[in-house]
């Protein structure tokens, strides 16, 4: 049944679209011939406005003799003759006008007083747009005195800033166009501008006229315009001379007829088809695609990490096997995902064991020679320190494969190494520590503030002949995901090259020629697997001189409820951004 009405709407269409195309043959012949004709209208008078302005010996002499003499009066009685036996020999000639700036000579089928004014006002107005109209076309114009209101002008310049023009009304354009198309009521006609707006109304015939104001001048055939009973069959044709166009429409129903009727039987059989298609589609929408749309849905939500999601099974035995097939999936991936994680962080240990091993030689090396060079200066005491120093410092060293250790042993091993390294530099190097002691109990994982330091000291500790100073304080800051603890290294150093802290913004890795710069990158992946995103390191440079490192870390619960005044709050509004550093 579906092919029969398909091929009836087919039909049905293509019998319209026939008549549209042998209707619009016919009427767009005649209308090419009307339209030509009325530019062979305004060549004409283009021609003879150019003999007056250039071959005519008595307009010439116009320019010549002063207004107030009997010369000039006596020529513009010849010139006057001339143009009112003209102006009626010319079809659709409406007024010939002779303007100069003293003058205006003139002579109008139209109204004389109307036509004085008109000219008095448009004149000028008309003579300062002259040379767009020194290609041959027609300039649009419009005025009130003007019956109709829209007419054509043509200009000509002659000698002496004189100009020979003409006007041809848009109404006596109509008037003619009406007397072809509307006698026999075989159409409805209208004149355009370019942009498509309907023209005057012309003076007679005025029972009928084209219904639309506005009309789209498309380069097609034919256009069809309006809704209902008011569609229409519109043919237009530009002119060639002037900024015009001229349309003719027909009435769609009357060139159909009994089309309608074969119309509206074909719509109620499709519509009676389309009402069983609409139930059949809710049919298929219960059975099919409700559990697709549910499978969608579930992977979207694994894809988005929710491993706990699972499909709901129907009656339907073939999507019954596709959830399970699914939720066992699920189980799968999250099994998987757990063992991936389990595994990352067995190579995270890996990794700090292997940086452990690179930075132990290096510094035992450093320090074994820092303890000769006292030994032999005999300086008993400092070696005591600086043996006890490394003994604290390897004894935690060996312990770091704990999960987690207090804030008070990292800063205690900070010391240790501070310490250390001050016989290296004796008097210029110095670290502040300005932590509250309830905070000192927080966990942390081992070596997170440890490399920082040490990277200050490799890295910005270049001016030798100043004092080196590290501050380490704390701060509880606000954000959306709870507060945080930020531990502040800051020192006086040279700070961060602006290349090294533009890569340490983005995450990007520096090179790991250091043992510093690996205890960095350490520190940035660990945080990051052990929070999951709950912490981050900040990296900046001082205004005033100097590195910034600021470490976020989640505030404990029992720190949580101690924020009194003398915490200093920050926001996540802070301008440094948070990266990995590394």
């Amino acid at each position: 049944m579906l092919p029969v009405v398909l091929f009836l709407i087919a039909n049905n269409w293509y019998a319209k679209n026939v008549v549209h195309d042998k209707v619009s043959e016919t009427y767009r012949n005649t209308l090419d011939i009307f339209v030509g004709q009325l530019d062979l209208y305004m060549e004409e008078i283009n021609d003879y406005l150019y003999k007056l302005a250039v071959l005519d010996a008595d307009v010439g002499l116009l320019a010549a003799f002063p207004v107030d003499s009997d010369n000039y009066v006596l020529t513009k009685v010849r010139v006057q003759n001339k143009i009112n036996r003209d102006v009626g020999f010319y079809n659709l000639l409406h007024t010939v006008f002779i303007y100069n700036e003293n003058d205006i000579i003139f002579s109008s089928s139209g109204n004389y007083g109307q036509v004085k004014r008109l000219l008095a006002q448009e004149a000028p107005r008309i003579a300062a747009q002259h040379r767009q109209m020194l290609d041959g076309t027609w300039m649009l114009w419009e005025n009130d005195l003007m019956p109709g209101r829209d007419f054509l002008v043509r200009l000509t310049p002659s000698e002496n800033n004189q100009y020979i023009g003409a006007i041809i009304s848009i109404s006596d354009i109509l008037d003619l166009l009406r007397i072809q198309w509307d006698d026999d009521k075989i159409g409805e006609s209208a004149v355009y501008s370019r942009e498509g707006v309907r023209m005057a109304d012309p003076l007679s015939f005025t029972d009928r006229t084209l219904p639309i104001a506005n009309l789209p001048l498309l380069d097609t055939p034919y256009q069809i315009v309006g809704q209902g009973e008011n569609r229409h069959l519109v043919m237009i044709r530009t002119s060639s001379m002037a900024d015009i166009a001229v349309a003719v429409a027909v009435p769609e129903k009357q060139m159909l007829q009994g089309l309608p009727y074969f119309q509206k039987a074909v719509y109620f059989i499709v519509l009676g088809l389309v009402f069983l298609f609409s139930m059949y589609l809710l049919f298929i929408q219960r059975t099919v695609f409700q559990p697709l749309h549910q499978l969608i849905n579930g992977m979207k939500k694994l894809s988005l990490g929710m491993l706990d999601f699972r499909l709901q099974t129907t009656n339907t035995v073939e999507f019954q096997f596709m959830a399970n097939t699914f939720n066992n999936m699920a189980e799968q991936i999250s099994n998987l995902r757990i063992g991936m994680y389990e595994e990352q962080l067995r190579a995270q240990k890996n990794e700090m064991k292997q940086l452990q091993a690179q930075i132990n030689p290096h510094f035992y090396m450093n320090s074994l020679n820092i303890i000769y060079n006292f030994a032999v200066l005999k300086d008993h005491d400092s070696v005591k320190k600086m043996a006890l120093h490394m003994a604290d410092y390897f004894r935690f060293i060996m312990r770091v494969n704990r999960e987690s250790i207090t804030l008070e042993e990292e800063l205690k091993h900070i010391g240790n190494y501070v310490e250390i390294q001050k016989f290296r530099f004796p008097e210029k190097l110095e670290c502040i520590v300005d932590i509250p002691e309830r905070w000192r109990t927080a966990a942390l994982p081992a070596l997170t503030l440890q490399p920082f330091v040490e990277n200050a000291i490799i890295h910005g500790f270049l001016n030798r002949r100043e004092k080196f100073i590290i501050r380490i304080h704390g701060e509880i800051a606000a954000a959306d995901d709870g507060d945080k603890l930020v531990i502040v290294i800051r020192d006086n150093g040279v700070g961060f090259h602006p290349d090294v802290l533009d890569r340490l913004r983005r995450g990007e890795e520096l090179p790991a020629s250091e043992s510093s710069r690996l205890g960095i990158a350490n520190v940035v992946q660990r945080l990051k697997l052990r929070y999951e995103g709950g912490a981050g390191v900040e990296f900046d440079n001082d205004p005033g001189g100097g590195a910034v490192v600021r470490v976020r870390l989640p505030l404990p619960a029992e720190l949580s409820a101690e924020r009194t005044a003398d915490i200093s709050v920050i926001g996540e509004a802070d301008d440094v951004q948070s990266v990995g550093r590394g």
